[in-house]
């Protein structure tokens, strides 16, 4: 029974032995996990691994402790200040500029940096950045501030700036006022009678003062002596001299002759022998013998012709002007310029600055001048015919304010009847009454149209700051006579006398 029992006891002993060497051999295995290819079958054994608490904290702890700190911490290094750092230069510092004008422009080196508001304008710079080396202040009206900067402020420092701005020099102030010029007439021999537009100043010599720049008729009479008759020019500040030479006039009636000149339309200035005589109408007395007369008047041919003046004849010289249909006109602008009228290209300005276009039918047409880098000039001018048409295209540049204008003045105009057509130096100005201002001073051609009457052309002056009034009538265009037709009253009394007469001799041939 013992011997049974210890049999027992060994086969218990044995397998208590064998579990324990695989106990050991399962643990040794679990330890050593990743060693080669043994991991694989130590899923199979479960009960050793089993416990709850070893994976969850594990696998708990590494996981979040990863994850969180190396995304979130790279992409904040990114985005911080660190590349706006070195943009500072290492610092700030400021550039006071302080100006005595309020809206004046700043640059740096001609770099745009603001406007001075209060007295001053704060530039922040870099004190490592690109240095400054010039700081300008500008404003229009005044004449542009620049100076080299003393030194770059360091970080924190303010360098102060003072720029003075002084109004530029061209301003009206410059402009002398509109001087008056005069005319001296002394006649030879002296004592004449000096009429100035017809109306008599006084006796040669005289000087007749305070006129302003025109042309006046002059005109000198003495008693027995032949008038003399001239246009003198009166320029600004001067005086004009108008020297007489008269001579005696022939015995009356005998060796002289008159012509009584008319013109329609009316007042056509009247030429003898290249000498004016005055305006139409009026009698002249030459010396027998041929004579060259000419008639002139704006917008109309010339009227020439011979006359042979007999002693102690008067002779009627009726003239008829014909309209003119083409004029000529000389524009003034910058040498280069397109030139335009009515939408038809006309050339260009060539290098005299003047472009004359002759053959231009008379009335209005629109003008348009055209340069690169300047605005479009355009207005409507008035073509006179017969003559030559100054228009002056005054073009300014895109984007520049224009310089400080000169003094101007301008018109009040009335005529009658009311409605006419104005016209300044060729350009249209409107209608009567009319109101032009911003005329340069100085003396300007008046030109006033209106159907059915005769032109009103003069020359007028603007004084700077004033209106000028004028006040014009226009005179109705001459119609021409009509032809009456002729009377049958003078035939049929003729008829009726001849029949009496025949009548008459018949009777007496009868008695006969």
């Amino acid at each position: 029974m013992n011997t049974g029992r210890d049999s027992v006891k060994k086969s218990l002993i044995i397998v208590l032995v064998v579990l324990a060497l695989c106990s050991f051999g399962f643990g040794h295995v679990a330890a050593n996990e990743p060693i080669g290819d043994i991991t694989s079958p130590t899923y199979v054994l479960e009960p050793v691994t089993e416990t709850p608490t070893a994976p969850p904290t594990t696998e708990p702890t590494i996981i979040p402790t990863t994850t969180p700190t190396t995304e979130p911490t790279s992409e904040p290094t990114t985005e911080i200040t660190i590349t706006i750092e070195p943009t500072m230069g290492g610092g700030k510092g400021w550039i006071d500029v302080n100006c005595n004008e309020d809206r004046a422009t700043v640059y740096f080196d001609g770099k745009l940096q603001g406007v001075i508001a209060g007295g001053i304008l704060s530039v922040a710079v870099s004190p490592t950045g690109t240095p400054v080396q010039t700081v300008s202040v500008s404003k229009a009206g005044y004449t542009t501030w620049s100076e080299p900067l003393s030194h770059m402020p360091a970080d924190k420092e303010h360098v102060a700036v003072y720029a003075t701005l002084n109004p530029q020099p061209t301003t009206t102030i410059t402009i002398p006022p509109v001087q008056k010029g005069a005319i001296y007439a002394q006649s030879n021999p002296a004592g004449a009678a000096i009429y100035m537009n017809g109306i008599l100043q006084g006796y040669s010599p005289i000087t007749i003062p305070n006129l302003p720049p025109g042309t006046y008729s002059m005109k000198a009479s003495l008693s027995g002596y032949t008038p003399d008759t001239q246009l003198i020019d009166v320029s600004t500040g001067q005086t004009a001299p108008y020297y007489p030479n008269l001579q005696q006039s022939p015995p009356a009636p005998r060796s002289t002759g008159t012509v009584s000149v008319t013109s329609a339309p009316n007042a056509a200035l009247v030429y003898v022998d290249g000498n004016y005589q005055g305006k139409a109408p009026l009698t002249i007395t030459l010396y027998p013998g041929s004579h060259s007369f000419r008639l002139n008047l704006p917008g109309y041919n010339d009227y020439t012709t011979s006359v042979y003046v007999t002693a102690n004849t008067n002779q009627k010289l009726n003239t008829v002007l014909n309209t003119a249909i083409f004029g000529t006109v000389a524009i003034s602008s910058i040498p280069g310029s397109s030139v335009w009228m009515d939408s038809n290209s006309q050339g260009r300005i060539p290098s005299s600055g003047i472009l004359t276009l002759s053959g231009i039918t008379s009335g209005n047409h629109i003008f348009r001048v055209a340069a690169s880098g300047y605005n479009d000039w355009m207005n409507t001018v008035y073509i006179q015919p017969n003559v030559v048409n100054p228009v002056t295209a005054a073009m300014t540049p895109v984007g520049v304010i224009p310089t400080p204008a000169t003094a101007t003045g301008g018109f009040n105009i009335v005529s009658t009847p009311s409605g006419a057509e104005v016209y300044i130096d060729n350009l249209f100005r409107g209608y009567t009454p009319s109101t032009p201002d911003g005329i340069a001073a100085g003396q300007h051609q008046i030109l006033l149209k209106y159907t059915g009457y005769v032109d009103y052309s003069a020359t007028e002056t603007v004084n700077p700051g004033q209106i000028t009034p004028l006040a014009i009538s226009l005179q109705p265009a001459p119609t021409p006579t009509p032809v009456s037709a002729p009377s049958l009253a003078i035939p049929v009394t003729g008829l009726l006398v001849i029949l009496g007469i025949s009548i008459s001799l018949r009777r007496r041939s009868y008695h006969d």
